[in-house]
């Protein structure tokens, strides 16, 4: 009985959930705080990313960002932030097995639907987009659903 305890243990001090305090971009780096441990911080973890040699996919998390980090057996000063989770404060953004979605905290988001192959860019401020050195600013003015419908111009190229 004293094993599964001990396992018990183990596994609270290997994989836990804390919120990020701190992010650093320069190392792609951030410190959590472990409100279940009297609030103690960590040390600077990296983050796990989906790809770092050729294909390399960047995200950070934000603070404040509630996180799931994977520390080794051997303490707390060697982990690393997995990700983190949908929950009742942030809910899924939406709920379609074959779209890849984007939401930023502006309200912008991007969007690809591999069943109908469309790539959606919606923004919901003024911005633009560059694509191939061609720069396209987002025209807010123009009415979606009218038939000659035009979300944006190119500027410059």
């Amino acid at each position: 009985m004293q094993k599964g305890i001990g396992l018990v243990m183990d596994m609270k001090n290997i994989l836990r959930v804390g919120i990020v305090s701190s992010v650093d971009e320069r190392d792609a780096t951030a410190r959590v705080v472990f409100g279940d441990r009297e609030d103690v911080v960590s040390y600077k973890m990296d983050i796990l990313s989906r790809g770092s040699f050729l294909l390399k996919d960047y995200w950070l998390p934000d603070v404040n960002e509630q996180v799931w980090c994977l520390f080794l057996p051997t303490g707390n000063a060697d982990g690393i932030i997995l990700g983190s989770t949908y929950n009742q404060e942030d809910p899924v953004p939406i709920k379609n097995k074959n779209k890849r979605h984007i939401r930023f905290g502006d309200g912008t988001f991007i969007d690809y639907d591999r069943e109908t192959h469309t790539l959606t860019v919606d923004f919901f401020h003024p911005g633009k987009i560059v694509f191939n050195n061609a720069v396209i600013k987002n025209n807010p003015s123009t009415q979606r659903g009218e038939p000659e419908w035009r979300s944006s111009e190119v500027l410059e190229k």
